[in-house]
């Protein structure tokens, strides 16, 4: 399942956004928690709905994505929290995710002070993406003493690979120093099969969300991705309607939640595709390049290992489809219409494609 890491430092509101979420409810505040909480997101899905009111099944499951809510973070060291370092165990669940999101206090709030005693957005941001550096720039470090140590005895032909290694270490080392992030670094796509190992925190992809009151909120004078967490939790247990209308009162739009969801997707490359039938109508999810053996393997492993070929139609024509002999049909109006096709190993799965799975085992 994809994972991604709510980072951010304490009181800016981090787990209130998770429990808007995922509905865990969790307790909120200073030092609420010392250890990671976990939780599932249902991605909504237009196509999705649409599908499902097709074809009527018994059953309709989105796409989800696996959120990881960490520990507040202090000021100062700001990745251990309470002016602490960060711990290894602590930057290993931090590595073994696919993305960060760092959550950035943008309201005022008295009664929840700033543990730096200011609301200064940018000066968060910074914060904390000197502390992801530091650990690589320490990850790195500690790789090349490690390096050191080992090549006292080996001969020059034992070297070169090593070298090679210690060569580009170096230069991620001058890159990080000068500011950059090794997701931004010019390497090349064996460069980056190469360091890939080492899951350094400034190659994950990292979404910033703004956190913000409820007047500003309805003011939209936040540029980027902002919410109001207290909000957005608050609403996640109305009524559609209630919501809707309550939303009207304050001049809210909705959707910043599932934008953020969204923005989260773009930045995995993730694509969604679907299978369907009268029992369950059902959202996948696959990186952007994944072939269909690859897509059917997320449904089942027998289904990646005995492939045969997969059946494609674009979500869009199989409603349309749909719409004009009903869902028992779709399918067959569909290939007759020449919009469903047959598709070997090495097709690329696009988002939005509607897969039938043929295998043998």
């Amino acid at each position: 399942m994809t994972s991604i890491g709510l980072i951010g430092f304490e009181r800016s509101g981090k787990t209130t956004l998770f429990n808007a979420l995922t509905g865990a409810g969790r307790p909120t505040g200073f030092s609420a928690h010392m250890e990671p909480h976990e939780g599932v997101v249902p991605a909504a899905d237009a196509r999705l709905n649409k599908l499902s009111d097709l074809y009527q099944p018994k059953k309709t499951t989105p796409a989800v994505l696996d959120v990881v809510d960490f520990p507040g973070a202090g000021f100062a060291g700001a990745l251990g929290g309470a002016n602490q370092p960060p711990s290894s165990k602590l930057l290993d669940q931090l590595s073994q995710l696919d993305a960060l999101v760092h959550v950035v206090r943008a309201f005022d709030n008295d009664a929840v002070p700033h543990p730096a005693e200011r609301i200064d957005p940018e000066g968060d941001i910074e914060a904390m993406q000197l502390e992801l550096t530091f650990a690589d720039l320490a990850l790195i470090e500690k790789r090349l003493q490690r390096i050191a140590d080992e090549t006292k005895s080996m001969k020059a032909a034992e070297r070169v690979a090593i070298d090679r290694e210690t060569d580009l270490l170096r230069r991620l080392q001058i890159h990080l120093g000068d500011g950059g992030t090794l997701l931004d670094a010019p390497l090349s796509e064996l460069e980056r099969a190469d360091i890939r190992h080492y899951r350094f925190l400034t190659e994950r992809p990292m979404l910033t969300i703004f956190n913000i009151d409820e007047e500003t909120a309805s003011e939209g004078t936040i540029e980027g991705i902002a919410l109001s967490a207290r909000l957005e939790e608050e609403l996640r247990d109305f009524a559609d309607d209630e919501a809707a209308a309550y939303r009207e009162e304050l001049g809210v739009g909705a959707g910043a939640v599932e934008t953020a969801l969204q923005e989260t997707f773009r930045l995995l490359g993730l694509r969604t595709f679907f299978t369907v039938g009268p029992d369950d109508c059902r959202a996948w999810n696959v990186r952007a390049g994944d072939t269909a053996p690859q897509a059917a393997g997320k449904i089942h492993t027998d289904f990646e290992r005995g492939f045969i070929r997969a059946e494609v139609v674009r979500w869009d024509d199989l409603l349309d489809c749909g719409a004009a002999v009903g869902a028992s049909g779709a399918e067959a109006e569909a290939k007759k219409r020449a919009q469903l096709r047959t598709e070997g190993k090495d097709y690329e799965v696009q988002d939005g494609d509607v897969l039938h799975i043929l295998f043998n085992v």
